[in-house]
């Protein structure tokens, strides 16, 4: 693929994105809306053929086992030019963007075809797949970005469809207040990315991500110390940034609300793609990050803190879309913990696997939803193995891939993110942190087993609870939808062998052919992740015997994995205490209610109570009376003055005008007696 069409991988789902809003527009009078077939044609056809596009790009990067290209790039024009800085509008491909840009392009696809079939009846089916469709363009052009404005513009771009998409069905109030409580959350974290982003400017003279990585490789001790603060409060900005975009502490609470939007935006934005985009970015930045100790250690910290933070709120939800995006928010820390001890590849590699077993999960979880008419409480379903058959295996495969048993995808990337936390050396108060937080990390990793069963048995392998009625009309599920379940649950099972390798000298491929993703990623990660080993190295650091890390990892984390996916099912395989009525709020109480709620409880003291005070004082002094207190006096002197005019020369008031003119009087002859003297 010539590197002069790359423009067209994000202009495709643009294109759709205006067909399809302009078939929104033209059938907008129209009961039914435009006509599904021609629409669902353009919305999942655009994304296809950028999917095929992306592939093409990878290709020339390179075969699996041979010699790295360049990266692909195109200038497509003079962006912005003056005070010093040339900055061109251009899109690269290397082999982290390409990653990247397969699974969500790819996977992408399938949420626009399954989205079809869920969407189908509603009436607007048009505005919501274009809406699908300015995301896939949003989002393509995050990860083509060749400097950081370009991705600013792709990572505001995706922050809009979030809130177009979750707030689809803006007539339920709550489903709007969702929309905005994801906008400002959003903006808040990416007032970060900006103030990060002319930080780096300052340190490095450039926005130019080539430029940055090279002047961090061969900046020399002496110019890193000069720029040290500048170069740790920008990294730690950037992170802030990400961690609105990825839901880390303390901008997560947007998440778990984020599911009010129809089920496909929770499993294409809040799950495969968009929230993994602060997670790519930090890869992105990577030769930065490892020379600042101070950033390294906030985003392992806070991965840690939050990927424990959401594993506890997932085991006490009762909406099963709910527990699902808890997970998320879960599992998205794990990746920034493998990102904060330094194993860039790692995190990647779990983005990686997540796409496919988080879709899987959510996909599966839209098509009960859909089955049952839109119940999304656990506590109303079971026993429906039978009644959803497809949607039940990509659950199962979903859920033994997130659980960590063995072979399914997160089984090698969660024990890889686990060896690099124990095997890490990242500083607090002058102590090695990271052996504490691997344990945290594989508790957690226990604890994900326990709430993902305690999903799957609830929903499937308990007695069913559904309301008889529902019962005798449950959906099936239509071809659109059973596609990409099976596509997807069949990922979230092999995906894991990217990384190990699969043994297929049987089909003439040599032995480890398949085990890419480590010696992919190396060009755009190998550097940062080599100057971490030579800096623990030259102080001193013991490295132990890794392959005897590894295994005791991989058999330590699969014990843990087995007990809590036991402890799950044996705590709800009979199905909750007690089934609430129809209706009932799926909000969890108590020490349940506390966790999930803590935060957003918290918000509302230290940002919005003080904020509201603020703006109550501000309107009383100022705008009452300050403003008030000098408009009325205003007004009742031009009014005076304004009475002495128009009625002297239009109604004769004689007394006013008299005044007036006695006044004006002594004020001349006062004015000539100064000038005078």
């Amino acid at each position: 693929m010539d590197a002069s069409l790359l423009w067209l991988i994000p202009a495709l789902p643009l294109f759709g994105a205006i067909l399809n809003g302009s078939l929104s527009l033209a059938g907008a009078k129209d009961s039914y809306g435009p006509p599904r077939g021609l629409v669902a044609t353009f919305a999942v056809l655009m994304p296809a053929i950028s999917f095929a596009l992306a592939v093409a790009a990878a290709s020339r990067l390179g075969s699996l086992g041979g010699e790295a290209m360049p990266p692909l790039r195109a200038e497509l024009f003079t962006w912005f030019a003056g005070a010093g800085l040339d900055l061109p509008f251009s899109l690269t491909i290397d082999r982290l963007s390409s990653l990247m840009l397969l699974f969500v392009t790819g996977i992408g696809t399938l949420i626009h075809l399954y989205s079809v079939g869920y969407m189908q009846e509603d009436r607007g089916f048009a505005r919501f797949m274009a809406y699908l469709n300015l995301f896939m363009a949003a989002m393509i052009t995050l990860i083509m970005g060749s400097s950081l404005p370009v991705t600013f513009l792709g990572w505001e771009g995706v922050g809009l469809c979030s809130y177009l998409l979750i707030g689809f069905w803006h007539k339920t109030p709550e489903y709007a207040d969702a929309a905005r409580k994801a906008f400002i959350y959003n903006r808040v974290g990416d007032l970060g990315f900006l103030l990060g982003g002319f930080a780096l400017f300052h340190v490095t003279g450039s926005l130019d991500y080539a430029a940055i990585s090279a002047w961090f490789q061969s900046a020399d001790a002496a110019a890193l110390a000069d720029k040290r603060v500048w170069i740790d409060a920008g990294l730690v900005l950037i992170f802030l940034g990400c961690a609105g975009k990825s839901a880390q502490i303390p901008l997560q609470a947007w998440l778990p609300d984020a599911m009010a939007g129809p089920t496909p935006v929770s499993a294409l934005i809040h799950a495969a793609t968009m929230v993994t985009a602060g997670v790519y970015l930090v890869a992105r930045l990577s030769d930065a990050y490892v020379v600042s100790s101070t950033a390294m250690t906030v985003v392992f910290t806070i991965g840690c803190a939050t990927a424990v933070w959401g594993a506890v709120a997932g085991l006490v939800q009762n909406d099963v879309k709910k527990a699902l995006a808890y997970s998320t928010v879960s599992q998205l820390g794990f990746m920034f913990m493998a990102a904060g001890a330094g194993a860039f590849d790692v995190a990647i590699f779990h983005v990686f696997t997540h796409a496919f077993f988080k879709a899987a999960l959510f996909l599966s979880a839209g098509a009960v939803i859909h089955g049952l008419h839109h119940e999304q409480d656990m506590r109303r379903m079971g026993g429906l193995r039978k009644q959803l058959p497809v949607a039940y295996l990509a659950m199962f495969y979903g859920w033994w891939a997130i659980t960590g048993l063995p072979f399914a995808a997160a089984f090698f990337s969660k024990d890889l993110i686990l060896e690099s936390a124990f095997a890490g050396h990242v500083h607090l108060f002058h102590a090695n942190i990271a052996p504490i937080v691997g344990g945290i990390a594989l508790a957690t990793a226990g604890l994900t087993a326990v709430y993902m069963t305690r999903v799957i048995t609830l929903v499937f392998w308990s007695p069913s609870r559904v309301d008889p009625e529902v019962k005798h009309h449950i959906h099936g599920t239509p071809m659109t939808m059973a596609i990409p379940l099976i596509i997807l649950g069949i990922g979230s099972l092999v995906a894991g062998f990217a990384w190990v390798g699969l043994p297929l000298g049987w089909l003439g491929v040599p032995d480890g052919g398949m085990a890419f993703l480590q010696g992919w990623l190396a060009p755009v990660v190998g550097a940062a992740q080599a100057k971490l080993a030579a800096a623990a190295t030259a102080a001193g650091v013991v490295h132990g015997d890794h392959h005897a890390l590894a295994w005791t990892v991989a058999g330590v984390g699969t014990l843990v994995a087995g007990f809590g996916s036991f402890l799950g099912y044996w705590l709800w395989r009979n199905g909750p205490k007690e089934v609430p009525a129809a209706g009932t709020s799926t909000a969890p109480t108590g020490f349940g209610g506390g966790w999930t709620f803590g935060f957003d409880k918290a918000a509302d003291w230290l940002v919005v109570k003080p904020v509201t005070v603020v703006a109550f004082g501000i309107y009383w002094v100022v705008e009452l009376a300050i403003l008030g207190v000098a408009g009325w006096l205003t007004g009742a002197g031009a009014r005076a003055l304004g009475d002495g005019y128009a009625f002297a020369l239009q109604r004769s008031r004689l007394r006013t005008s008299l005044a007036l003119a006695m006044l004006g009087l002594a004020a001349a002859i006062a004015a000539l007696i100064m000038v005078g003297s």
